[in-house]
């Protein structure tokens, strides 16, 4: 009976071990998936950023606003709010990115590529 009992405790003791260490060792990261691999997370300053799952930052960021059509990510990128709005275009599909454009570049290359020309942008939301 005793032996049991020792046994129960060792392995109360070893699962909650794993616990702790999951717990410490885990990324708690909230992550924005986005097609093709690409994805909206927090850089070293939680800056929203979006890079590529495998292969890195694409958007260095602030991203202040973004949408997604398809497989084609547009949005602002704003490093202060006093600042203008940068825009960026990423084609997820062929990992070709537009950045830095200005409005009327923007509205050009969304022409290219036959999206709506003023899509509704949202701010991502990436929890602490």
């Amino acid at each position: 009976m005793g032996g049991k009992r020792i046994r129960a405790a060792c392995i109360a003791v070893l699962l909650a071990a794993i616990g702790i260490t999951g717990c410490a060792t885990s990324r708690s990261d909230f992550v924005v998936a986005l097609p093709n691999g690409y994805q909206i997370v927090r850089d070293k300053t939680s800056a929203p950023i979006i890079r590529k799952k495998q292969g890195g930052t694409v958007i260095a960021g602030p991203v202040a606003s973004y949408t997604v059509i398809r497989d084609v990510v547009v949005g602002t990128v704003q490093a202060a709010p006093s600042d203008k709005p940068a825009y960026f275009v990423l084609d997820t599909r062929t990992g070709e990115v537009a950045k830095d454009l200005a409005e009327n570049d923007y509205a050009s290359r969304l022409k290219a590529l036959n999206l709506p020309a003023s899509p509704a942008l949202s701010p991502p939301v990436l929890p602490m």
